[in-house]
C-alpha cells in the first residue's frame, strides 16, 4: 500500500480519472516503476539546479507507463537522467516543525533550498489528514496561505498541476506531498497576474472560446507591438502590462468557465492548446514545437485528473479552469504570439505512417529527459475528450485522424533531431545563450530539441531549414 514515505503502484486499484492509459497497465512493470519513483524521491532534490528548471524523472517514467513501456524503457530513461541531478538531503527538524505556524511556513516560500523542509512538513501533514484534507487545505481554503500557495501553484510553467495530476492518478501520497512542496518553492509572480486577472473580469460581461481570443490577440496591434523577444519570461510584466495593459487584462479576462461547461472547457482548454501549439510553424524552418506551450499541452491533460475527485469543490474546480486557460494565453502571449498555421497538419506526410500503437512504441524508445512522451501521451488525451464535442465550433481539431497526424508530427520531428542535427543544434545554442552551458549535455539538448518564445523569428536560429513543404 502506498504511503507517505513508500511508493507503491496498484494499477488494479487506480480511480478512473479521464487521461489516456494503456489499456491493461503492464502489470510486469509496475514494481519497477515503484522503485525507480522511489529512488528518484529519495535520491534527488525537485530542481535540478539552482536555475530553477525541474526535476523530470517521475513525469517521465509515469509517462512511459501509461503508455505501456517496458522494464527496460523504464531503466533507459531513469538513467539518462540522472547525470542531470541535484542530490536531496536531509531536512532541518526545527524548521519543518516551524512551519506549523502560518507566519514561518510563509517565510520561506519561493525559496528552493527549503524544499526538503517543505515535503517532509507535507509529509507530515498527509500523514495525519490525507492527501484530500492536505491539498484542500493549501490551496483551496481561500485564506491568505492557501491563495499564496495558489499563486505558485501555476507558476513554474504549470509544473506543479501535472505533479499533483500524476498523484491522483496513480494515487501516491508521496508525489502528493512532492507536489505541494515543488509549489511551496516557486515564485509566485505569475500566480499574482492571474489574480490581477481575476480582479479584473468584470470588465468582460460575455465568455469567449479560447481559439477566438487567441485570433484577437494575434490581430490586436497594440498587443502585437508590446511583445519583444528581448522580454524573454517577462514578456507580460515588462511588455503587456507595461504598454497595453487594459488591452491585455480585457483578453485574458474573457476565458471564463461555469460549473456546467466543466467538462466541455476541460476539453476546449487542451485542444485550444494543442491547435495553437502544435501548428505554430515556420513553413521554411523544420517542423518543432514550442517548449513553453508544450507545457499547456500536458497540464491540460491532467485537468480531467483534478475534475475527477470529489474532494475538490466545484468552485474551486471552475476557477483552476479559469486560471488554466487564462494561464494558456498568457503563455501565448509570453511566446510572442505566434500564428497557428492550419495547413501544416492538413498537409502532413508521416514518415512512418501508423496507428497510434507505433507511435506510443516510438515514444517509449525516444531518449529524452521526457517531454516528448508526455506530449504523446497529451494528444492521445484530447483525442478521447474531444470526441462528444466534434461538432462545437469552439473546437478546431475535431478527428482521431488529426490528433494522430499531430502526433505523427511530434514523434517525426524529435526523431529528426535526434538522427540529424542534435550535435550542431546543440552547439548553436551553447554559443548564443548563456544558461544552457552550465547544465549537463541532456539538459543543453533539451533547449535546443525545443524553442523558447516561437512567435519570434529570432528563436528558430538553430532550427535547420525544411526540407519540403509535406515532410519533415
Amino acid at each position: 500500500m502506498a504511503t507517505p514515505k513508500r511508493i507503491q503502484i496498484k494499477p488494479e486499484s487506480l480511480p478512473s480519472t479521464g487521461i489516456y492509459q494503456t489499456h491493461p497497465l503492464p502489470t510486469e512493470t509496475t514494481a519497477k516503476v515503484s522503485q525507480l519513483l522511489q529512488q528518484n524521491h529519495d535520491n534527488y532534490h525537485i530542481y535540478i539546479h539552482n536555475l530553477g528548471l525541474h526535476n523530470h524523472i517521475a513525469h517521465h517514467i509515469l509517462a512511459l507507463y501509461a503508455l505501456g513501456a517496458t522494464t527496460t524503457q523504464l531503466a533507459n530513461a531513469y538513467n539518462l537522467a540522472t547525470d542531470s541531478q541535484k542530490p536531496t538531503r536531509e531536512p532541518d527538524a526545527r524548521r519543518v516543525s516551524d512551519f506549523a505556524d502560518p507566519a514561518k511556513f510563509k517565510l520561506c516560500l519561493g525559496r528552493g533550498k527549503y524544499y526538503d523542509e517543505y515535503f517532509a512538513f507535507f509529509q507530515k501533514e498527509i500523514s495525519a489528514n490525507g492527501v484530500a484534507d492536505t491539498v484542500t487545505e493549501f490551496l483551496f481554503k481561500g485564506d491568505d496561505r492557501a491563495e499564496d500557495m495558489l499563486y505558485r501553484f501555476f507558476s513554474g510553467f504549470l509544473h506543479c498541476p501535472i505533479h499533483l495530476g500524476y498523484a491522483i492518478e496513480f494515487d501516491q501520497p508521496v508525489l502528493a506531498a512532492e507536489a505541494l512542496a515543488m509549489t511551496a518553492v516557486h515564485e509566485s509572480s505569475f500566480g499574482e497576474i492571474l489574480k490581477l486577472v481575476e480582479q479584473n473580469s468584470h470588465i468582460v460581461s460575455e465568455s469567449k472560446g479560447l481559439v477566438e481570443i487567441q485570433e484577437e490577440i494575434y490581430n490586436n496591434d497594440k498587443l502585437r507591438k508590446a511583445m519583444d523577444y528581448e522580454h524573454g519570461t517577462f514578456q507580460i510584466r515588462d511588455g503587456l502590462l507595461e504598454n497595453a495593459r487594459t488591452e491585455f487584462l480585457h483578453a485574458i479576462a474573457s476565458w471564463k468557465a461555469k460549473p456546467h461547461e466543466l467538462e466541455e472547457k476541460t476539453a476546449e482548454c487542451l485542444n485550444a492548446a494543442i491547435y495553437w501549439t502544435t501548428l505554430a510553424q515556420r513553413p521554411d524552418k523544420q517542423i518543432r514545437f514550442d517548449f513553453f506551450l508544450m507545457h499547456s499541452i500536458t497540464a491540460g491533460s491532467f485537468w480531467p485528473v483534478l475534475n475527477s475527485v470529489p474532494w475538490i469543490p466545484l468552485s474551486a474546480k471552475c476557477r483552476l479552469l479559469e486560471w488554466k486557460g487564462r494561464s494558456d494565453l498568457m503563455l501565448y502571449c509570453q511566446c510572442g504570439a505566434p500564428r497557428p498555421i492550419p495547413e501544416e497538419m492538413v498537409r502532413y506526410k508521416p514518415v512512418r505512417p501508423s496507428g497510434w500503437e507505433d507511435v506510443f512504441v516510438r515514444a517509449r524508445d525516444y531518449a529524452d529527459d521526457g517531454h516528448l512522451a508526455k506530449f504523446i501521451r497529451a494528444l492521445a488525451t484530447a483525442a478521447q475528450l474531444t470526441k462528444p464535442f466534434a461538432k462545437n465550433s469552439r473546437f478546431k481539431l475535431t478527428t482521431d485522424q488529426q490528433f494522430l497526424t499531430l502526433a505523427h508530427m511530434v514523434v517525426d520531428s524529435g526523431e529528426q533531431f535526434n538522427r540529424e542535427s542534435v550535435a550542431r543544434e546543440t552547439e548553436m545554442v551553447n554559443d548564443k545563450l548563456e544558461y544552457p552551458r552550465v547544465m549537463s549535455v541532456e539538459i543543453q539538448k533539451v533547449t535546443a530539441r525545443w524553442p523558447r518564445h516561437v512567435g519570434f523569428a529570432e528563436s528558430w536560429f538553430h532550427v535547420p531549414a525544411r526540407k519540403s513543404q509535406s515532410q519533415l
